[in-house]
Parts: structure tokens; sequence; C-alpha cells
């Protein structure tokens, strides 16, 4: 019986899941019973094995699995068995591996307004490769705070946040001094822009050890930022600013309401809000 084997020694698995575009190079440990390497065939043509180094000299065989980066739309289910070498049998004593196969996850149109809430989101909040990060479940709160912070500065009124004018979400993210390189969006600047890209690989990549993960964080990004995760305000509509942690307050009329994935998110000061009404 040969012994699908990771590069590091660690067993393969019975099943694993990868990404349209993704390579896996692998271990075979072992002959087949005619002593000579066995060959493995996949059940799907977007899906091939391919061989690194093989000598049947050696008891282990390096080989790779690659995905096609094109034509997978939707998930696949696909077997990669292992054959006597030179025959149409099937090796009995190596079990099958069965490889999910999905499409790559893809951000809303950078042109929409979930378009930019998305890529905000994905940066502005501390991602499972933060030393911040504490789990999927407060990341997914803070996006949901974060969305609703920009509402409560809509609906109070832009122009007390330096950005006036602005009469959208999409037009307060873009307005000087509100979210970290975006001032230009749809070009990002480069620290968000290299982040950005950083999460969308480990995301799209099967091969490595966060990708669940990433991939469960950029999805709720999505989500809040279509309004299919909303959330509730814990403010009841008086958050209005966040800083990441341990930065100063954005200002003298603010003041902290709570702590939250890494960030602190501010309310207004009672006088300050006292003078608005005054104004009406």
């Amino acid at each position: 019986m040969a012994k699908l084997l990771r590069r590091s020694g660690a067993a393969m698995g019975a099943q694993i899941t990868l990404f349209a575009g993704n390579q896996l190079p692998f271990r075979v440990s072992g002959l087949g019973p005619n002593r000579r390497h066995l060959a493995f065939r996949s059940s799907d043509s977007t899906l091939r094995i391919l061989p690194l180094k093989v000598n049947d000299r050696d008891i282990e065989q390096q080989l790779k699995i690659e995905v096609s980066e094109t034509g997978i739309v939707s998930r696949r289910v696909v077997h990669v068995d292992a054959y006597i070498y030179g025959t149409t049998q099937r090796d009995a004593n190596t079990p099958r591996l069965t490889v999910e196969v999905l499409p790559r996850l893809e951000l809303p149109d950078a042109g929409t307004e979930a378009g930019i809430l998305t890529r905000m989101l994905v940066v502005e909040n501390a991602n499972p490769d933060s030393d911040k990060f504490s789990s999927l479940d407060e990341a997914l709160k803070c996006m949901q705070w974060m969305v609703h912070v920009m509402r409560n500065r809509l609906r109070l009124g832009a122009t007390h946040f330096a950005a006036r004018g602005a009469t959208s979400l999409t037009d307060l993210i873009k307005a000087p001094n509100q979210v970290e390189g975006f001032e230009s969006y749809p070009i990002i600047a480069d620290r968000p822009a290299l982040l950005l890209n950083k999460t969308m690989n480990i995301a799209n990549d099967g091969t490595h050890a966060k990708n669940a993960a990433f991939r469960t964080y950029v999805e709720n990004a999505i989500a809040v930022a279509s309004g299919k995760h909303f959330g509730n305000d814990p403010s009841a509509g008086e958050m209005y600013a966040w800083r990441t942690l341990p930065s100063k307050p954005p200002g003298p009329n603010f003041e902290p309401f709570q702590q939250l994935g890494g960030q602190q998110f501010y309310t207004l000061t009672k006088s300050f809000l006292a003078q608005l009404n005054a104004k009406k």
C-alpha cells in the first residue's frame, strides 16, 4: 500500500479542498504489487496529476496536483485513484483521494457600493494572521459595527466629519482622512492594496493552513457589505468613528464607546451633540 504525504511528511488525508488555479506538490511513499511506482489518474480533466520526481530505484515519487485556472464556476468533486503501472487496474490497497474543487472567491465589482465596502472591511479589520485577531465571530461583529459607523455619519451629516458633500457610503469612504488608502479609489494605496491581495490569495489557496479561516473572513466581509448580514448597532445609532488600537482619538469631540476586534469605537461627546441640536 502506498501512502500519500504532503511535503512536510504529514498524511494527505482522504479528502482535501483546492481552488481554481491551485497547485499541490505531494509525495507517494510505496510501490505497487509489481514493484513499480503507481500511476495516479483524475476523474475530471480540470484536475491533473503531474510528475515532479519519479525514479523506480526510489520507493518514493514526487507528484503535483494542478487545478485548472479556468472553467470552474461551481463546486466539483474529483476522485484521484492509484493504478498499477502499465495496466488499467486500480490498486485496491491505496485509498482513493477525494478533492473538492471550488471556484475562486471573487470580490463584488469595484464600481459598486458593496465592492468598496467589502475592500474597506477586509483591510480595516484584523484578519486571521493578525496578532489582534481573536475569532471570526468577533471580526464579523467588528465589520458590522464599522458599517454602522459609516451609516451613522451619513445620517447625522457627513459635514460634521470633514466629509462635506458626501451623500453615500462610497463618497464617505473616499473623502479625505476617512479611510486610509481609499481617497483615490478604485486605486487603493500600496499598504492596504498589498494586504487586500495577500488576504485574497490565502482565501483562494487550498494548500494554506489558514485557508478556511481566511475564506470565511472574506465571505463575511462580502455578506456585511452586501447587506445580507447587517447586525445590530449596539450604540443605537451613536457610534461615529473607530481607530485601530492603540491610536489616538480622532478628535476632541469624540469619546470612547467600546473596544472590539483590535479597534476602539467612538461616540460623540454630549456637549458636541447638544451644540448640534441647538443649531437645528
